[in-house]
């Protein structure tokens, strides 16, 4: 699929995106596995809604909240 970073704000770098990935050791670098995942963000309307990898929301949070 395709590989994104930590800096673009979208469903593949975001923690509470569970769809299919590899993270880097750093939590920097993400490359999507798959295309969608359900979202498991704990507020927000896209909560178990299937969310593509490069959609975004304002409920975006990094795995190292630094971002």
């Amino acid at each position: 699929m395709s590989s994104w970073s930590c800096d673009q704000k979208v469903c593949a770098s975001c923690r509470y995106w569970l769809g299919k990935r590899d993270v880097d050791f750093m939590a920097y670098f993400f490359e999507s596995l798959i295309g969608h995942g359900k979202c498991a963000a704990p507020k927000g309307g896209f909560r178990g809604v299937d969310m593509g990898e490069g959609s975004s929301c304002s409920d975006w949070e990094s795995f190292n909240n630094q971002v």
